[in-house]
């Protein structure tokens, strides 16, 4: 009866979006009371809307906690000796609750955008009533493709597992996070889509759009650093970005946003950029919409991917058309008559916003034309290929550098325009402190390809300029009485942490990806090799019972001049109900690298047990990571002070 409540409510939100998305439609035309405008009742519409869907939520989840094998989904995707914490991350795991978790994510928003304090009704009705056409079409998509309270006869006595990949904690927190960032720019592109319906744009209506690109950049940021870090140490092959079409299809709408990011600052400080920020909202979402349409249609090949099925995928299709369609025809009706400066100098800090605007939609084209490059060439040659890691490389890597050396010295240029001789000038401490740095560094490391050096040397570049900044700020805000380093405007205290998050993370992937050391070796207990400055001594393999698995379970001791830094344990788990094999890595991690080990198959050679092991030392991985929650961290802290005005 649970699952009936929880298909009820979701009708419900159906029902309440589609009035929320007609009910305009009739205002100006119909006598009757409930179609007159009115915020207010538009607000309800919301929050109703949103209501009902976390209900419907929550009855689906209740029935995987109660494991209700009558409901399809369940029955699929659980198991009655699956861990609680797994049954409820399980709600996600699947096709079906995951678009419904989309779904709740979207009415949050709208939710979160009712309560929001804007001076312009009418604008504020639009963006509720755009929001409202999203979440019936969501809903229509659930109801008609992706039911997740469907049921089966007859109910089996069992289910079938949760994907054991699927069985970890990182797993917990990275859909709902990776949806906020997605679904957070539905609220962008219905923003966007308002102020051209109005045709009217102000530094307040700029206000307003801000904070929703700062949450939804800062939450797509972490999530795909959380689905990164889960790669890395659950996939045990000891990297941490593959260049999967899933994993490209998150980086698109990042790449994107980032670019929004920039021009709603440009934006709001000179009143350029105007056009491109309205224009990157709508192809942003697009690019959330895309991505979606990728993992669920099956029409690219990815470790990623749910079961293909090519109804979902066309109304997914139909949804991005229109979408897309949508935005692009009131940009070309209506686009002209907002107000932009479009005079931009080059030698300014806008120029130097825009050149590396202009990079990431390279790059961002340049991911694109490589993910989907393949359906092509099997649609019109009948030639399978694949796009992987060394044409992104090739093709992106050079693009960094201009980038970074955009960001070292563009925060040292005035807004309007500038001159070289005025750039210098203020460049010179910072240069100087760049080259001590970069003689400290050469001097202690100065072996490995020279492009890793490069990229380090370059990460290190950006890191002493963020910190400079940073510290020029607190100085002079000392300097001029105030002692208190809140007194700092929040909006610079932001940029310098998230550029420092990005030099860290160029640090952190350039020593993983290129100075990395592996070895590869069959092992029987008592063995050790060396790698870097440790001695990592294998000890041997045990049988382990986990709640609804058994495992092979490893130790190996790292020591270093002698003594144990520390002890590893990585596993071969065989799970009970598919009886399928997962590896489980184990990492030691310092600041300077990681050492990482996985286990692979057991052999028997002369009555003597050996294991396959794999074993890397990756330099800098952990600044990846927190570099990443630099990057979000700086997003973040500036909401607060957009929200409030």
């Amino acid at each position: 009866m649970i699952a009936e409540y929880g298909l009820f409510f979701l009708i419900l939100s159906i029902i309440f979006s589609t009035v929320q998305f007609l009910r305009p439609l009739y205002c100006s035309s119909s006598k009757y009371n409930f179609f007159q405008e009115d915020l207010n009742f538009d607000i309800k519409l919301t929050h109703l809307i949103f209501l009902s869907t976390f209900l419907s939520f929550a009855c689906l989840t209740i029935c995987f906690l109660k494991s209700d094998f009558s409901l399809n989904v369940i029955s699929t995707n659980s198991n009655s000796q699956l861990p609680v914490v797994y049954k409820i991350t399980g709600v996600w795991g699947n096709h079906e609750g995951s678009i419904l978790l989309w779904l709740l994510v979207m009415t949050f928003f709208g939710f979160l955008f009712s309560k929001q304090n804007i001076k312009d009704a009418k604008l504020k009705r639009n963006v509720l009533t755009l929001q409202g056409g999203l979440c019936f079409l969501v809903g229509i998509f659930i109801i008609f493709t992706s039911n997740p309270f469907w049921r089966t006869f007859p109910p089996p006595i069992e289910g079938r597992d949760l994907n054991p990949l699927l069985q970890d904690p990182g797993l917990a927190i990275h859909p709902p996070i990776l949806y906020l960032g997605y679904v957070g720019f539905s609220i962008v592109y219905s923003l966007a889509l308002a102020i051209l319906i109005r045709q009217k744009i102000s530094k307040d209506i700029i206000m307003i759009l801000k904070p929703w690109v700062f949450i939804s950049w800062s939450c797509l940021t972490l999530g795909i650093g959380i689905g990164s870090w889960w790669a890395y140490y659950e996939l045990g092959w000891g990297g941490f970005w593959f260049w999967d079409p899933v994993e490209n299809a998150s980086l698109l709408p990042w790449l994107t946003g980032t670019a929004l990011l920039h021009s709603i600052v440009v934006a709001e400080k000179s009143e350029k950029l105007i056009k491109w920020s309205i224009i990157l909202s709508v192809l942003t979402f697009s690019l959330s919409l895309l991505g979606t349409f990728l993992v669920r249609s099956g029409v690219l090949t990815s470790v990623h991917a749910f079961a293909n099925d090519p109804q979902r995928g066309l109304f997914i299709l139909v949804l991005l058309i229109i979408v897309i369609g949508l935005g692009l025809i009131l940009y070309w009706k209506n686009s002209n008559k907002l107000f932009d400066n479009k005079n931009i100098e080059l030698i300014s800090r806008e120029g130097a916003i825009s050149l590396n605007n202009i990079f990431m939609l390279t790059m961002a084209g340049t991911v694109l034309l490589g993910t989907i490059y393949p359906l092509f060439t099997e649609a019109f040659f009948n030639k399978k290929i694949s796009v992987g890691a060394p044409f992104f490389n090739k093709t992106i890597i050079p693009f960094i550098l201009p980038m970074v050396i955009g960001m070292v010295v563009g925060p040292f240029m005035r807004w309007g325009k500038d001159d070289l001789l005025n750039i210098y000038s203020r460049l010179k401490p910072l240069m100087i402190m760049i080259f001590f740095v970069a003689t400290i560094f050469w001097f202690f490391n100065n072996k490995g390809p020279i492009v890793a050096l490069l990229f380090v040397l370059l990460g290190c570049c950006l890191s002493v300029s963020s910190m400079f900044q940073l510290f020029e700020l607190i100085y002079h805000n000392f300097k001029k009485g105030k002692k208190s380093i809140f007194k700092i405007p929040v909006k610079k205290i932001s940029q310098s942490i998230a550029h420092l998050g990005l030099a860290l993370f160029i640090i952190g992937s350039t020593g993983t990806s290129i100075l990395k050391k592996e070895n590869i070796q069959f092992q029987q207990a008592g063995e050790s090799i060396n790698i870097n400055d440790y001695e990592i001594v294998f000890s041997g393999v045990e049988d382990k019972v986990g709640p609804n698995f058994i495992s092979s379970y490893a130790t190996f001791n790292i020591l270093k001049d002698g003594k144990i830094k520390h002890v590893l344990n990585p596993e071969k788990r065989q799970y009970n109900m598919n009886k399928q094999i997962t590896t489980e890595a184990a990492i030691y991690s310092t600041l300077f690298g990681d050492v990482y080990i996985a286990i692979g198959e057991r052999s028997i050679k002369n009555k003597k047990e050996y294991w396959t092991t794999r074993i890397w030392y990756n330099p800098y991985t952990i600044w990846i990571w927190i570099g990443i929650i630099f990057m979000s961290l700086g997003g973040i802290i500036s909401i607060p002070k957009y929200l409030k005005k």
